[in-house]
């Protein structure tokens, strides 16, 4: 009996890593698949469930007090009690928002990855958002959902059924909730390679199953295509939204193709300001130290200079999904230095946040402030708005990534197909600008 079970879990081992192996090939791939979809579907309506209750709190916050008291030191206040709160429940809690590289990293290592219980997560992944943070939602809601992931392989895993992918899973219906679409999480999946280092998407490869590249590449697409039906059952209960902004085309004449090459200088500024930002503030933040003074100190600073700025250019808060639809239809309203500076300033302070104590994501900031700078280069040079906004955002994405295929699985849901070859280029040529080595680094 003890040979045959042998036998048994060898051939569904040697399976995993041949999926043509016969009718219980079939059987194995459809038992993953079916898991990847369940657990996609959760993701995706936590994922939503969480994102909306940020989105609620903000809109209390900001719009119905703010609004209501309209006063213009109104950002300065709110960001500075942001970061004494932040700073507060940091040293209390001893929680905080752990970077995706962090995340991926921790799990890579170890094989698993686990939160401080649900509640304090919860409450560390909100106050930065709430209170104004030029941060994105990814990272808070990635640890999140790897950590619920790891719980929910352990307990497979006790029932006798190994899943190595657990952490690929999640990235796939991670980026298909958190940006609104099947697309992002089947790319995201698709473009990490696991022998690749210094990645901005890292995944572990826990020694279970060793399963083909185009295996996974199913997992990925089920757990993308689950996660985007817990979305539609989110928003169908409780009529919420969320994911990228829509832009329309691109419609410029050959005469305005010229002005691509200033927009790619631009975003290359952008990029350069980005990377030497993330480089100062972290050595900053490792000088002032992670003990009580430094823990609380460091968040505060962060609310009181992007408060102060935010009274004069209040775009450069929040993670920038709804800001762009906003900016879309004022943007001819306002000046063209205004809209430059706010694309240049975001590209600082998001760094400013993540690393010191207003920890989140990167993606949604960027994408805002290559569209805020791409508006800003329409209004100074009277360009088609489009082409300005494609160019940069692409270039400027891609310098902070590094990646130029998910700058373009991610923008494609933001851009027309008609838009594509621009997109493309400007991707390309922003992941290839050199940026200095010792920017990249890591402290």
């Amino acid at each position: 009996m003890g040979n045959k079970n042998r036998a048994s879990r060898t051939y569904l081992g040697d399976v995993m890593r041949k999926p043509g192996g016969g009718g219980r090939a079939v059987s194995a791939r459809l038992d993953f698949v079916l898991l990847a979809l369940v657990m996609g579907f959760v993701i995706g309506f936590a994922v939503f469930l969480v994102m909306n209750l940020s989105t609620w709190l903000t809109q209390l916050l900001w719009n119905t007090v703010g609004g209501a008291l309209g006063l213009w030191w109104f950002p300065l206040a709110v960001c500075t009690l942001g970061g004494i709160l932040i700073g507060l429940w940091t040293w209390w809690s001893h929680d905080r928002v752990r970077s995706l590289e962090e995340v991926m990293g921790e799990f890579k290592e170890t094989g698993s990855y686990r939160t401080n219980g649900v509640v304090k997560p919860v409450v560390s992944f909100l106050l930065p958002l709430v209170f104004g943070g030029s941060i994105g939602f990814e990272a808070g809601l990635t640890g999140l959902i790897t950590s619920g992931c790891c719980w929910i392989r352990d307990q497979i895993k006790k029932a006798g059924l190994r899943f190595a992918s657990v952490a690929d899973v999640t990235i796939a219906a991670s980026f298909a909730a958190i940006f609104g679409t099947p697309l992002a999480g089947i790319v995201a999946g698709v473009e990490n390679d696991p022998d690749e280092k210094n990645q901005v998407l890292g995944h572990a490869n826990v020694d279970d199953f060793d399963m083909r590249r185009g295996v996974k590449a199913v997992l990925y697409t089920a757990a993308a295509f689950g996660a985007f039906g817990g979305i539609k059952v989110f928003s169908s209960l409780f009529g919420a939204s969320g994911g990228l902004p829509r832009f329309e085309g691109v419609e410029a004449s050959p005469a305005q193709f010229l002005w691509v090459v200033p927009c790619l200088l631009v975003a290359y500024v952008m990029a350069l300001a980005f990377h030497g930002s993330s480089r100062l503030f972290q050595t900053v933040s490792r000088r002032m130290g992670e003990g009580q003074a430094g823990t609380v100190a460091k968040p505060i600073i962060v609310g009181v200079a992007m408060g102060a700025i935010a009274c004069a250019l209040p775009y450069v808060l929040f993670p920038g999904e709804t800001q762009c639809e906003e900016l879309m239809e004022t943007w001819v309203t306002l000046p063209a230095f205004a809209l430059l500076a706010t694309g240049l300033l975001k590209a600082i302070i998001t760094p400013l946040c993540i690393n010191m104590g207003w920890v989140g994501g990167s993606f949604f900031p960027s994408i805002f402030a290559g569209v805020a700078a791409g508006y800003g280069m329409a209004a100074l040079t009277g360009a088609d708005p489009m082409l300005m906004v494609t160019v940069t955002t692409s270039a400027f994405l891609a310098g902070v990534l590094r990646r130029p295929l998910i700058v373009l699985g991610i923008l494609f849901l933001c851009f027309p197909a008609t838009g594509i070859v621009w997109m493309g280029i400007a991707a390309v040529i922003g992941a290839s600008l050199p940026i200095p080595r010792v920017l990249l680094e890591k402290e």
